[in-house]
Protein backbone atom coordinates (compact mmCIF):
# COMPACT_ATOMS: atom_id res chain seq x y z
CA UNK A 1 0.00 0.00 0.00
CA UNK A 2 2.93 2.45 0.56
CA UNK A 3 4.18 1.89 -2.86
CA UNK A 4 0.90 2.66 -4.23
CA UNK A 5 0.42 5.69 -1.98
CA UNK A 6 3.96 7.07 -3.23
CA UNK A 7 3.25 5.79 -6.78
CA UNK A 8 0.12 8.24 -6.76
CA UNK A 9 1.51 11.05 -4.99
CA UNK A 10 4.39 11.35 -7.88
CA UNK A 11 1.82 10.95 -10.58
CA UNK A 12 -0.04 14.07 -9.22
CA UNK A 13 3.12 15.87 -8.83
CA UNK A 14 3.89 14.91 -12.77
CA UNK A 15 0.37 15.95 -13.66
CA UNK A 16 0.71 19.59 -11.62
CA UNK A 17 4.32 19.97 -13.00
CA UNK A 18 2.96 19.31 -16.74
CA UNK A 19 -0.12 21.83 -16.69
CA UNK A 20 2.21 24.56 -15.01
CA UNK A 21 4.11 24.30 -17.61
CA UNK A 22 1.13 24.37 -20.15
CA UNK A 23 0.12 27.17 -18.45
CA UNK A 24 2.80 28.73 -18.78
CA UNK A 25 3.50 28.20 -22.73
CA UNK A 26 -0.63 29.20 -23.20
CA UNK A 27 0.04 32.91 -21.31
CA UNK A 28 3.72 33.11 -23.28
CA UNK A 29 1.11 32.47 -26.53
CA UNK A 30 -1.64 34.58 -25.14
CA UNK A 31 1.14 37.83 -24.76
CA UNK A 32 3.38 37.13 -27.64
CA UNK A 33 -0.08 37.61 -30.47
CA UNK A 34 -1.16 41.35 -30.17
CA UNK A 35 -3.24 41.12 -33.36
CA UNK A 36 -5.45 37.63 -32.01
CA UNK A 37 -7.24 36.98 -28.83
CA UNK A 38 -7.32 33.27 -26.99
CA UNK A 39 -10.65 32.25 -26.48
CA UNK A 40 -9.61 28.36 -25.85
CA UNK A 41 -6.49 25.67 -24.74
CA UNK A 42 -7.12 22.58 -24.63
CA UNK A 43 -4.79 19.86 -23.24
CA UNK A 44 -6.41 16.81 -25.08
CA UNK A 45 -5.24 13.72 -25.12
CA UNK A 46 -3.85 14.26 -22.35
CA UNK A 47 -1.25 11.69 -20.41
CA UNK A 48 0.90 13.58 -18.17
CA UNK A 49 3.47 10.07 -17.88
CA UNK A 50 4.10 10.59 -21.89
CA UNK A 51 7.20 12.51 -23.18
CA UNK A 52 4.67 14.45 -25.67
CA UNK A 53 1.92 16.71 -24.49
CA UNK A 54 -0.81 17.45 -26.82
CA UNK A 55 -1.92 21.34 -27.00
CA UNK A 56 -4.88 23.06 -28.47
CA UNK A 57 -5.48 26.82 -28.72
CA UNK A 58 -8.61 27.97 -30.46
CA UNK A 59 -7.95 32.22 -31.04
CA UNK A 60 -10.11 34.65 -32.25
CA UNK A 61 -8.47 36.71 -35.42
CA UNK A 62 -10.23 40.10 -37.26
CA UNK A 63 -9.34 39.75 -40.33
CA UNK A 64 -6.84 36.80 -40.84
CA UNK A 65 -8.66 34.26 -42.71
CA UNK A 66 -7.56 30.50 -41.27
CA UNK A 67 -8.08 27.73 -43.33
CA UNK A 68 -6.43 24.72 -41.13
CA UNK A 69 -3.92 24.45 -38.49
CA UNK A 70 -0.48 26.25 -37.48
CA UNK A 71 1.55 23.39 -35.81
CA UNK A 72 4.07 23.71 -33.91
CA UNK A 73 6.59 21.50 -31.59
CA UNK A 74 7.83 22.92 -28.72
CA UNK A 75 9.73 21.89 -25.56
CA UNK A 76 8.04 22.99 -22.25
CA UNK A 77 11.27 23.48 -20.66
CA UNK A 78 11.79 26.57 -22.87
CA UNK A 79 11.20 29.22 -19.93
CA UNK A 80 14.61 27.85 -18.22
CA UNK A 81 16.27 28.14 -21.24
CA UNK A 82 16.73 24.30 -21.84
CA UNK A 83 15.38 21.88 -24.72
CA UNK A 84 14.34 18.75 -23.91
CA UNK A 85 11.35 16.31 -22.99
CA UNK A 86 8.26 17.16 -22.18
CA UNK A 87 7.23 18.65 -25.29
CA UNK A 88 4.17 19.85 -26.33
CA UNK A 89 2.59 19.38 -29.82
CA UNK A 90 0.63 22.55 -30.33
CA UNK A 91 -2.26 23.41 -32.54
CA UNK A 92 -3.56 26.25 -33.67
CA UNK A 93 -6.68 27.80 -35.67
CA UNK A 94 -9.51 30.27 -35.45
CA UNK A 95 -12.81 29.49 -33.78
CA UNK A 96 -14.63 29.87 -37.01
CA UNK A 97 -12.33 27.17 -38.48
CA UNK A 98 -12.48 24.64 -36.02
CA UNK A 99 -16.59 25.27 -35.10
CA UNK A 100 -16.67 24.38 -39.94
CA UNK A 101 -14.58 21.23 -38.75
CA UNK A 102 -16.88 19.86 -36.24
CA UNK A 103 -19.91 20.73 -39.01
CA UNK A 104 -18.31 19.34 -41.78
CA UNK A 105 -15.87 16.37 -40.73
CA UNK A 106 -16.99 15.83 -36.79
CA UNK A 107 -14.82 12.36 -37.33
CA UNK A 108 -11.60 14.79 -37.17
CA UNK A 109 -12.62 17.28 -35.20
CA UNK A 110 -13.57 14.21 -32.41
CA UNK A 111 -9.89 14.02 -31.24
CA UNK A 112 -9.75 16.99 -30.22
CA UNK A 113 -12.95 17.15 -27.59
CA UNK A 114 -13.24 13.69 -26.96
CA UNK A 115 -11.22 11.65 -24.31
CA UNK A 116 -9.22 12.77 -21.84
CA UNK A 117 -8.40 16.34 -21.51
CA UNK A 118 -8.79 19.08 -19.10
CA UNK A 119 -9.78 23.16 -20.34
CA UNK A 120 -6.36 24.89 -19.34
CA UNK A 121 -8.01 28.56 -20.66
CA UNK A 122 -10.49 30.25 -21.76
CA UNK A 123 -12.06 33.36 -22.77
CA UNK A 124 -15.54 33.87 -21.17
CA UNK A 125 -16.19 36.91 -23.03
CA UNK A 126 -15.11 35.99 -26.33
CA UNK A 127 -17.07 32.23 -26.49
CA UNK A 128 -20.26 34.39 -25.85
CA UNK A 129 -20.99 36.89 -28.22
CA UNK A 130 -21.90 34.25 -30.63
CA UNK A 131 -23.88 31.82 -30.44
CA UNK A 132 -22.03 29.74 -32.42
CA UNK A 133 -19.04 30.28 -30.78
CA UNK A 134 -20.92 29.28 -26.94
CA UNK A 135 -21.54 25.83 -28.17
CA UNK A 136 -17.45 25.15 -27.15
CA UNK A 137 -18.31 25.36 -23.89
CA UNK A 138 -21.04 22.87 -23.96
CA UNK A 139 -18.21 20.77 -26.22
CA UNK A 140 -15.45 20.89 -23.59
CA UNK A 141 -17.89 20.68 -20.43
CA UNK A 142 -17.09 24.33 -19.31
CA UNK A 143 -18.68 24.94 -16.03
CA UNK A 144 -18.12 28.88 -15.08
CA UNK A 145 -21.10 29.22 -12.35
CA UNK A 146 -21.61 26.60 -9.26
CA UNK A 147 -25.46 25.48 -8.92
CA UNK A 148 -27.37 27.93 -7.26
CA UNK A 149 -24.69 31.42 -7.31
CA UNK A 150 -26.62 34.53 -6.63
CA UNK A 151 -24.18 37.62 -8.36
CA UNK A 152 -24.32 41.10 -6.95
CA UNK A 153 -22.39 44.29 -5.87
CA UNK A 154 -21.04 45.87 -2.74
CA UNK A 155 -23.27 48.59 -1.36
CA UNK A 156 -21.41 50.98 1.14
CA UNK A 157 -23.38 51.98 4.24
CA UNK A 158 -23.93 55.97 2.85
CA UNK A 159 -25.18 54.57 -0.67
CA UNK A 160 -27.80 52.80 0.88
CA UNK A 161 -28.45 55.41 3.35
CA UNK A 162 -28.61 57.71 0.23
CA UNK A 163 -31.45 55.66 -2.10
CA UNK A 164 -34.57 54.94 -1.80
CA UNK A 165 -35.55 52.06 -3.82
CA UNK A 166 -33.69 49.10 -4.95
CA UNK A 167 -34.25 50.01 -8.68
CA UNK A 168 -32.70 52.93 -7.67
CA UNK A 169 -29.28 50.97 -6.77
CA UNK A 170 -29.21 48.83 -9.73
CA UNK A 171 -29.58 51.35 -12.13
CA UNK A 172 -26.36 52.37 -10.94
CA UNK A 173 -24.55 49.37 -11.40
CA UNK A 174 -25.48 50.02 -15.29
CA UNK A 175 -23.95 47.30 -17.13
CA UNK A 176 -21.11 46.52 -14.50
CA UNK A 177 -19.95 42.80 -14.44
CA UNK A 178 -20.64 41.54 -10.75
CA UNK A 179 -18.19 41.51 -8.35
CA UNK A 180 -19.31 39.05 -5.77
CA UNK A 181 -21.01 35.84 -5.59
CA UNK A 182 -22.78 33.48 -2.70
CA UNK A 183 -23.74 29.85 -2.75
CA UNK A 184 -26.41 29.70 0.13
CA UNK A 185 -25.50 27.29 2.57
CA UNK A 186 -28.71 27.90 4.60
CA UNK A 187 -31.42 29.48 4.85
CA UNK A 188 -33.95 30.85 7.59
CA UNK A 189 -37.76 29.60 6.81
CA UNK A 190 -39.10 32.98 6.52
CA UNK A 191 -35.91 34.14 4.19
CA UNK A 192 -34.75 37.36 6.18
CA UNK A 193 -31.83 35.31 7.14
CA UNK A 194 -29.49 33.13 5.09
CA UNK A 195 -25.87 32.04 5.13
CA UNK A 196 -23.91 32.03 2.07
CA UNK A 197 -19.99 31.20 1.03
CA UNK A 198 -18.12 33.90 -0.85
CA UNK A 199 -17.43 33.86 -4.41
CA UNK A 200 -15.20 35.89 -7.06
CA UNK A 201 -14.86 35.57 -11.00
CA UNK A 202 -11.34 34.53 -12.14
CA UNK A 203 -10.85 33.89 -15.90
CA UNK A 204 -14.42 32.90 -16.09
CA UNK A 205 -15.02 30.85 -13.39
CA UNK A 206 -16.49 31.44 -10.04
CA UNK A 207 -14.47 30.32 -7.30
CA UNK A 208 -14.50 30.40 -3.96
CA UNK A 209 -12.69 33.14 -2.17
CA UNK A 210 -10.12 31.86 0.49
CA UNK A 211 -9.84 33.11 4.04
CA UNK A 212 -6.88 35.29 3.52
CA UNK A 213 -8.58 36.52 0.03
CA UNK A 214 -11.49 38.28 1.70
CA UNK A 215 -9.64 40.36 3.62
CA UNK A 216 -9.00 42.02 0.38
CA UNK A 217 -11.96 43.70 -0.14
CA UNK A 218 -13.23 46.80 1.41
CA UNK A 219 -16.71 45.50 1.97
CA UNK A 220 -14.80 42.96 4.55
CA UNK A 221 -12.74 45.95 5.64
CA UNK A 222 -15.98 48.48 6.59
CA UNK A 223 -18.04 45.45 8.66
CA UNK A 224 -14.72 44.48 10.02
CA UNK A 225 -14.35 48.35 11.37
CA UNK A 226 -18.52 48.44 12.26
CA UNK A 227 -19.60 50.16 8.98
CA UNK A 228 -22.44 48.76 7.89
CA UNK A 229 -22.28 46.87 4.50
CA UNK A 230 -25.06 45.34 2.24
CA UNK A 231 -24.96 43.18 -0.72
CA UNK A 232 -27.11 43.49 -3.81
CA UNK A 233 -27.99 40.90 -6.27
CA UNK A 234 -29.17 40.44 -9.73
CA UNK A 235 -33.00 40.38 -9.73
CA UNK A 236 -32.82 43.08 -6.62
CA UNK A 237 -32.48 41.05 -3.47
CA UNK A 238 -30.89 43.08 -1.17
CA UNK A 239 -29.23 41.92 2.49
CA UNK A 240 -27.42 43.66 5.30
CA UNK A 241 -23.97 41.91 5.90
CA UNK A 242 -24.22 40.58 9.41
CA UNK A 243 -20.53 38.90 10.04
CA UNK A 244 -18.25 36.54 8.58
CA UNK A 245 -17.30 33.30 9.72
CA UNK A 246 -14.89 30.76 8.59
CA UNK A 247 -15.60 27.62 8.37
CA UNK A 248 -14.01 23.99 7.75
CA UNK A 249 -16.25 22.10 5.49
CA UNK A 250 -15.18 19.21 3.56
CA UNK A 251 -18.33 18.44 2.46
CA UNK A 252 -19.30 21.88 0.83
CA UNK A 253 -17.17 20.90 -2.20
CA UNK A 254 -19.20 18.04 -3.46
CA UNK A 255 -22.39 18.93 -1.36
CA UNK A 256 -23.01 22.67 -3.44
CA UNK A 257 -21.29 21.89 -6.61
CA UNK A 258 -18.24 24.07 -5.95
CA UNK A 259 -15.97 24.93 -9.14
CA UNK A 260 -13.09 24.31 -6.58
CA UNK A 261 -12.47 22.82 -3.18
CA UNK A 262 -10.30 24.35 -1.00
CA UNK A 263 -6.93 23.15 -0.74
CA UNK A 264 -7.47 22.92 3.49
CA UNK A 265 -11.65 23.00 3.39
CA UNK A 266 -11.71 26.63 4.98
CA UNK A 267 -14.29 28.93 3.41
CA UNK A 268 -15.46 32.75 4.48
CA UNK A 269 -19.18 32.32 4.91
CA UNK A 270 -21.34 35.55 5.22
CA UNK A 271 -24.08 35.91 7.36
CA UNK A 272 -26.59 38.28 5.62
CA UNK A 273 -30.31 39.88 6.48
CA UNK A 274 -32.53 40.90 3.69
CA UNK A 275 -33.03 44.41 4.24
CA UNK A 276 -35.42 47.44 2.09
CA UNK A 277 -33.41 50.66 1.55
CA UNK A 278 -35.28 53.77 3.62
CA UNK A 279 -37.04 56.03 1.64
CA UNK A 280 -35.19 59.53 1.32
CA UNK A 281 -37.35 62.31 3.12
CA UNK A 282 -39.56 64.37 1.08
CA UNK A 283 -37.67 67.49 0.07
Amino acid sequence: MANLATFDRNARSREARIRALLDDLVQAHIEARPLTKMALAVWYQKSPSSETQFLLELIVADGFDFKGFHDDRLSLLWKSGSEGQPYANVKVTSVDYFLDLLAGHPAEAAQYHEGTLEVLYFNKDLLSKDPSYSTLLDLFHIVTDPGGLMKGWYVTEDEFEKSSTVQALLSRRGSARPELGIVKVWESPDLEHCRGILHVEIQGKWLPLSPQGVRAYTYYADAQSGRRAYFIFEGGALYEVLRFEVKTAPEYASRFGLLEQAPDDRYPEVYLRSVRPPARPAA
